[in-house]
């Protein structure tokens, strides 16, 4: 088997989640107060949908050697069977129904696996199968009802919004590091296997993550990192992420 780059890995595994800074003016973005520490939103137009349960935390992400499978097992054990689980199109995907809030799913999974959160990391925690993850939970916004995975009706984030174009990359101490990684995550319908047929979700995660592994080679990896991230519907709404924390010693 031939080995691939890093680089090209993470963006294979990056195109079945369901997450560089978009060329977008930055006159009428809301900031909005920041939904953990490290962590600043901005509103791209109106979206009919919005973000929630965000963490930022070191866990295993694999290496090449393992084709980076720990990122898979870290999410799926983040948000657990029954209520969720693994999709090929959506990463980790709808499970059995299950029932509102979505907003501390995340937090729960986080706690429940122990995973150091914070804006400060060590060299170990972002090397050597290690990485920092930021992780947050798409939630609709009232005023849209139908079909999801999880109810017959209820609020949604309907399909006529997707696909949601995600895409994000990062610097080190203000010089680009790496390529986040980019994915378009679809719509619930009969395209997809297993397919569906809902209206829309009730929700979904996003999952990004980085380390030593997808940064210049040879890189001194102390000092600050900055993650922007954009997420953009069908109809050009979304919301700008950034995520900020340091690597020490």
């Amino acid at each position: 088997m031939t080995m691939r780059h890093p680089k090209h890995l993470r963006f294979a595994l990056l195109l079945f989640v369901a997450v560089a800074m978009a060329l977008l003016p930055a006159s009428g973005l809301a900031a909005g107060p920041p939904p953990t520490q490290g962590v600043r939103l901005r509103m791209i137009g109106h979206p009919r949908w919005t973000v929630a349960d965000f963490h930022l935390f070191a866990a295993p992400i694999g290496t090449a050697a393992s084709g980076y499978a720990e990122f898979l097992e870290t999410a799926l054990a983040l948000l657990p069977e029954p209520n969720h689980r693994f999709h090929p199109a959506l990463f980790v995907g709808p499970g059995d129904p299950h029932a509102r809030p979505y907003t501390s799913e995340l937090a729960s999974g986080v706690a429940a696996q122990g995973f150091h959160q914070g804006v400060r990391f060590n060299r170990s925690e972002f090397s050597n199968g290690m990485g920092v993850y930021l992780v947050w939970m798409n939630v609709p916004a009232p005023g849209t009802t139908g079909s999801s995975p999880d109810f017959t009706s209820g609020p949604i984030i309907p399909n006529s919004l997707f696909p949601i174009h995600v895409e994000g990359s990062s610097t080190h101490n203000g010089t680009p590091f790496s390529f986040l990684g980019a994915t378009d995550v679809p719509k619930l319908d009969a395209n997809l296997n297993p397919p569906f047929n809902v209206d829309g979700h009730s929700h979904f995660p996003m999952f990004f993550m980085d380390n030593a592994d997808f940064g210049p080679p040879g890189a001194q990896l102390r000092g600050s990192y900055n993650w922007h991230i954009t997420m953009t519907d069908a109809s050009g709404n979304g919301w700008r992420i950034e995520a900020r924390f340091s690597v020490g010693p």
